[in-house]
């Protein structure tokens, strides 16, 4: 069995957003600010690291400018904070530059996105080298899912709970296979992105719909033998919710890569330390 290289994307603004409402508030910097976002980021960082032990790192981030995906639905993340409007003591990004700074003196890479979602630059990357590298991808949004393969895994840190989604373990989550994965978010939708899913169609029906029919192609084709009658109906007046859904969920692979593997390049660093590195920089 050929061992591979290992490349670790991070979805940054999910690992700031988990740190900043996970860590304590308490934990302050020389300067008097909350800083626990920063120490909860390095320090969940390094545990990765040292586990994946990966060959390439990048840390990508969601820039200012996001996808057309508000276009093709208005009511897209409706349901997200707008973070221009909270005071600073209480808001994730306060936080970011700091972030941006432990990954300059650590020497490894980052991006922001501009135009397009940081899980469609990811997808990117997978789609471009999971034919010759390993991909872990750290985050805690399932719409990663869809990714997965025999060379690509979702790691959701949670320290000594942290979950690796492979291709089993997305079946026995689930029900369904990873490529399947789309056509069930389309028929249930997605709360966190304020996505609807088709009406009467939960977990357990759209679960049995794609076992029996696969793809939702295979649905539509076969939708006059659909019962119970309701499901039909439902899925007859829902055929532009499907549509729309499909240009929500499904993750744009097609797009320009900013960095290219050799300048993601990593060497293990066994003997970081979240306290040394804050103390070093000056943070703590």
């Amino acid at each position: 069995m050929m061992i591979m290289d290992k490349l670790l994307l991070i979805d940054g603004h999910h690992m700031l957003f988990k740190m900043f409402y996970g860590m304590p508030s308490r934990i302050m910097g020389k300067e008097n600010k909350p800083i626990q976002a920063i120490v909860g980021f390095l320090g969940a960082m390094i545990k990765i690291l040292k586990h994946v032990e990966p060959s390439y790192v990048f840390v990508i981030f969601d820039g200012e400018n996001g996808s057309d995906r508000t276009v093709i639905d208005s009511q897209y993340k409706k349901n997200r904070i707008d973070y221009h409007l909270v005071e600073e003591q209480n808001n994730p990004f306060s936080q970011l530059d700091g972030i941006k700074n432990v990954l300059d003196y650590l020497k490894i890479k980052y991006c922001e996105t501009d135009g397009i979602e940081a899980d469609d630059l990811i997808a990117g990357y997978v789609s471009k080298y999971q034919e010759e590298l390993e991909i872990y991808i750290v985050s805690n949004d399932t719409d990663f899912l869809q990714l997965i393969n025999s060379n690509v895994y979702l790691y959701i840190y949670r320290g000594k709970n942290t979950i690796i989604y492979d291709e089993d373990k997305v079946i026995e989550k689930y029900g369904v296979k990873p490529s399947q994965f789309v056509d069930y978010k389309i028929l249930v939708g997605d709360q966190s992105d304020h996505i609807k899913g088709v009406p009467k169609i939960g977990m357990k029906t759209a679960v049995r719909l794609l076992n029996k029919y696969q793809n939702i192609t295979n649905i539509i084709k076969n939708i006059e033998d659909i019962f119970p009658l309701y499901i039909q109906l439902s899925l007859k007046e829902n055929i532009d919710r499907i549509r729309i859904n499909r240009k929500l969920i499904e993750l744009t692979k097609k797009v320009f890569i900013p960095m290219k593997l050799k300048e993601m390049s990593y060497s293990n660093m066994n003997e970081w330390k979240t306290m040394k590195i804050l103390k070093e920089m000056d943070i703590l």
